[in-house]
Parts: structure tokens; sequence; C-alpha cells
């Protein structure tokens, strides 16, 4: 029979062996932020201006811009310590655009990326297109500007 310090000891090792997930909370803070998003478009040599947008972002939905142009779908969505990371898949009429991105929150910021294969719906041309995001919180989402 095995005595209740064996017991515990084997409980023990029996517990360090099993790899159980840690719910660790994203480290951002919940509000209206401000995206500033650089575009490399692959084989260009023209500069993209900035763009900038802003929208309220929540733990529930972490994912910054989506195309305001393009009907969007985001999927894949998952959050592993303070990494985000997304599947995105969009298109009007000329179009479709189908990528990856993963942002990295500290706090009232993140940066990060996301990269996109452009086709086009008419022909046979498509390009690459490396989003690099970088955001900052400004408010609250129902505070006034």
């Amino acid at each position: 029979m095995m005595s209740l310090r064996g017991t515990i000891i084997l409980g023990a090792a029996l517990m360090a062996s099993v790899s159980l997930p840690v719910a660790a909370e994203l480290d951002m803070v919940e509000g209206h932020w401000e995206t500033i998003v650089q575009v490399q478009i692959q084989g260009s040599n023209f500069p993209v201006p900035a763009i900038k947008s802003s929208r309220c972002l929540t733990r529930d939905d972490p994912v910054p811009n989506a195309q305001s142009n393009m009907r969007c779908q985001v999927s894949e969505q998952t959050v592993n310590g303070n990494d985000v990371s997304w599947r995105v898949q969009c298109g009007d009429d000329k179009a479709t655009m189908n990528g990856a991105g993963k942002v990295t929150y500290a706090g009232d910021s993140f940066s990060g990326v996301l990269d996109m294969q452009i086709s086009e719906i008419k022909g046979d041309r498509s390009m690459q297109i490396k989003y690099t995001l970088g955001g900052t919180r400004l408010r609250a989402c129902d505070a006034p500007r």
C-alpha cells in the first residue's frame, strides 16, 4: 500500500506532467484606438502614404483595421498571451484579398503586420502587400472627442 507521502508525490508528478492552458489576460486597454498603417507593395518602388484610421477595440474584438471599402470576413482569430492573430478574406467587384495578420499588444499600444495577397477577379494579375501596423489607445470608446 502506498503511503500518503507517496500519493502526494505521485499526484504532484502527474500534475507537473500534464500541460494545462494558462489563462493569461491580454495586456490591452480597451477603448478607441488610432491605427497607422505603412504599406509595402512587393516589387514597387513607389512610396505609399501612411493610412490612419480609428475605431473601438475590445478584448472580444481586438483585431485592428478592416478594409472599409471592401467586404471583409475575419476568421481563425486567436489570442496567445499578448499576441492576436487572424486570417482575413475581403472582396469587391474587382478583386479578392486573402491574408493573415498578427499584432502584439502592450497596454495602450500595439505593433504588428498583415500580409495580403490581392488577386484580380477578371484577369490574372495579383500582388503581395505587407501592412505594418502600429496602434495607440486614444480614449474610452464612449468618451467625447
